[in-house]
């Protein structure tokens, strides 16, 4: 039985197969659908999926999102999945609701795990040792505290596979490594947080510089050539892959003023406090603790497992290689950058380094610190584990001084807790009910105990070291972030809200794209679908056009008519989708002009269209608004069609926001799109009767995404040649067959 397990064990299979339980187990409110996962998951991007996915079912691109802040161009939200492999192969299979979510989440999870298990072999060689950098990153602060944050889920979950990669490519100067680190690449850059991916950079150029350092220090200068040329191999693939996303950016550009930099303030908030370094110790302090973290709680947690630091420890107080500095140099950076405007660095960084001032939250800096630090950790656990005489002496001080630590921070809490009876003797019928009852200090008090006995644990196994302390070691760790996990994950993780419930919900609302009602824009507020759990976004399931939004993806003049011209804007919304005026106002008099005279029916038009648009209604007969009318024969996200019958030339006006790749047509004939109060699309329509056709087609768009499509297959092909040359044909026939089949499923 004995020779079978290790034989077991010795397969990789073995370890991703208790990844896969653990992470099952581990979030089993989650994956077991006991509760609704919360917050920005539900707001965000469980709607966005389902709209993706409503779309492939109805054979619709989506393009367009006509429900949000007066329909914007969601391919173009590049924290949206709209060209994420993952999310399109599921809306044309299976499809996404809040439950195809929720497991998603547990596999990204599970994902994550298995990237950082094989990342660590590339430092070290024992599995068992991989497998606890594996649950240690998987089980840490960042998944727990992030399950709203699903891009961001999805980014540290491709994070080790695209640094595992680039790494063996220059190591093994591999070209075919150079093919997959494009292809985790492409990943994250369509479907991950691209935080990660401006970080990703600086790193990859941390490791190039070492490894040209290495060459240029030894005179392998034939090397440095090499070097270049695997970036270019792995640059260039990426770049093709990510053309449609390329053009995306450089469209949207103009229309979203944080895409071409933002202002220090927005870009320093959710850092991670230095009283966030508590985490390192004792995680569920940061539960109901945000006053003292002064940030997100979503954002104060860096757990990565109490036993992981005494061998940090170790590898700081011996002996190095070059390598090592260099990995300990860039987290080191990361950890400063991490806590935002409390000391310079981040500002530093934001001010002179490319690129950094694209983004929020400076504590997202803390998860390349925390996976460089697993990474040196597992490589002296290696060392212990070969020489445990050698450490075993400064491993014990490292744990007891933890301990010693930890004990204080407990004494410290009861004197501050004042005798108060504690919280977690009591019986609660929910989770819920007992994290209400949790305080800062109590909550150090239960989890410092837990880890105080975890600690005594350690120190017993090493004082004892046999053969067998690698498998109790780790079975105590589970253990430990097992129970980190189940503290932490309900505060920030998922609510009350039954899974099951919100699912058949939706179900029953519409699947196509119906007519919109004559009403008043106004009337479709959010609360009218505030049902199981949703709370944001709902008029995406409810096919309702929208005004409001909730979404770090907004255009400029959006915000700016909600801010600076609140009378105009709120006027504009007392209309329904379509409506006729013939009032216009140039643009250049709004700043100057009474907002009180602006009724619902005033157009604002720039001083150019305004011209035209005044010569047009010039000398026409006085607007008999009851003899205008329109019926809306047609209405998808990409096209809106209408019958129109007017006494005179009016200006129609359409309630969706003007952007790049909308068109319109008067009797099939194009016509001019007038951009209207800052926002909106107008055209000069003549009296009589009319066919009106907006329609969205963006060429650029289209060939990028063929250009991505083809790049992306051409490299899967140079992937799959060489499993074929290697003889693994069958990772090919699962490849190639599971996209012909999908394929074939979905158009058939």
């Amino acid at each position: 039985m004995s020779i079978s397990l290790q034989k077991l064990k010795q397969s990789h299979w073995f370890y991703i197969a208790l990844l896969f339980i653990i992470a099952v187990l581990a979030y089993w409110q989650i994956s077991f659908l006991k509760y609704s996962v919360t917050h920005d998951m539900i707001n965000c991007w469980i709607p966005w999926r389902y709209y993706i996915s409503n779309c492939f079912e109805n054979h619709t691109f989506p393009f367009w999102n006509p429900y949000q802040q007066l329909g914007y161009p969601i391919h173009a939200d590049l924290q949206g999945p709209t060209w994420y492999p993952e999310s399109i192969l599921l809306s044309m299979t299976i499809g996404q609701n809040n439950v195809t979510v929720q497991l998603l989440f547990i596999f990204y999870v599970f994902l994550a795990g298995m990237g950082m298990y094989f990342l660590s072999l590339a430092f070290q060689k024992n599995r068992t040792i991989a497998f606890v950098i594996g649950i240690s990153y998987m089980l840490g602060g960042f998944f727990v505290s992030h399950v709203q944050h699903f891009y961001a889920i999805i980014g540290a979950a491709w994070l080790p596979f695209i640094i595992l990669n680039y790494y063996k490519m220059l190591h093994k100067k591999s070209y075919i490594r150079a093919f997959y680190a494009a292809v985790f690449m492409f990943l994250n850059l369509t479907g991950g947080n691209h935080t990660f991916s401006i970080i990703l950079f600086y790193f990859f150029l941390t490791l190039l510089v070492y490894f040209m350092y290495q060459s240029i220090k030894e005179k392998r200068k034939e090397e440095i050539k090499k070097y270049i040329f695997l970036n270019f191999v792995f640059g260039i693939s990426t770049l093709l892959m990510i053309s449609v996303v390329i053009v995306a950016y450089m469209q949207t550009a103009p229309y979203v003023s944080r895409l071409s930099g933002m202002l220090y303030e927005k870009a320093a908030v959710c850092p991670l406090s230095p009283q966030s370094l508590l985490s390192f110790f004792i995680p569920f302090s940061t539960v109901n603790g945000q006053e003292f973290f002064n940030t997100d709680p979503s954002m104060s947690n860096m757990y990565f497992g109490i036993g992981m630091i005494p061998f940090f420890i170790l590898f700081v107080f011996h002996k190095k290689d070059r390598l090592d500095y260099f990995l300990l140099s860039f987290a080191s950076i990361c950890l400063l950058a991490s806590f935002g405007d409390y000391i310079p660095i981040h500002k530093f960084i934001f001010d002179y380094i490319p690129l950094m001032n694209l983004f929020r939250f400076p504590s997202y800096f803390s998860l390349f610190t925390v996976l460089i630090l697993l990474i040196l950790a597992g490589k002296k656990m290696e060392e212990f584990i070969t020489e445990p005489g050698q450490f075993k002496k400064t491993l014990i001080y490292s744990f007891a001084s933890i301990g010693a630590i930890i004990s204080i921070l407990i004494i410290y809490s009861i004197i501050k807790n004042q005798g108060r009876s504690f919280f977690f003797i009591k019986e609660y019928s929910t989770i819920f009910e007992f994290l209400s009852a949790s305080s800062l200090h109590q909550n150090i008090i239960l989890q410092g105990s837990i880890q105080l006995i975890f600690i005594l644990l350690v120190l017993y196994t090493i004082k004892r070291y046999n053969q067998k302390w690698l498998s109790i070691f780790s079975i105590l760790t589970l253990i430990n972030l097992f129970i980190s996990v189940q503290l932490n994950i309900a505060y920030v993780g998922f609510s009350p809200a039954s899974p099951k419930e919100l699912k058949d919900y939706i179900a029953t609302l519409p699947k196509d794209y119906p007519i919109p009602a004559k009403n008043k824009i106004i009337e479709n507020t959010e609360e009218i679908g505030q049902k199981h759990g949703l709370f944001r976004n709902t008029s995406i399931f409810h096919k309702r056009v929208g005004e409001s939004v909730f979404n770090s993806y907004a255009f400029s003049n959006y915000a700016l008519l909600k801010d600076s011209f609140p009378h105009l804007y709120n006027s504009m919304l007392n209309n329904e989708l379509i409506y006729f005026s013939k009032n216009v106002l140039a643009e250049s008099k709004l700043r100057t002009t009474d907002t009180s005279k602006i009724n619902h029916k005033t157009i604002v038009l720039s001083d150019d269209y305004h011209t035209k648009a005044t010569s047009f209604l010039l000398n026409t007969e006085a607007d008999s608004a009851s003899n205008n009318n329109y019926e809306i024969n047609h209405f998808s996200p990409n096209e809106i069609a209408a019958s129109t019958i007017t006494e005179t030339n009016q200006v129609l006006t359409i309630l969706q926001s003007n952007y790049t790749g909308w068109h319109a047509y008067v009797d099939d004939k194009e016509t001019e799109i007038l951009l209207s109060n800052l926002l909106t699309m107008s055209i000069m329509l003549p009296e009589g009767k009319h066919q009106v056709k907006f329609k969205y087609h963006n060429q650029p768009i289209i060939i990028g995404a063929i250009i991505s499509a083809l790049s992306l297959l051409l490299v899967l092909g140079l992937i799959s040649f060489n499993w074929i040359k290697r003889k693994i044909v069958f990772k090919a026939i699962i490849l190639w067959g599971g996209l012909i089949f999908i394929f074939i499923y979905y158009f058939i």
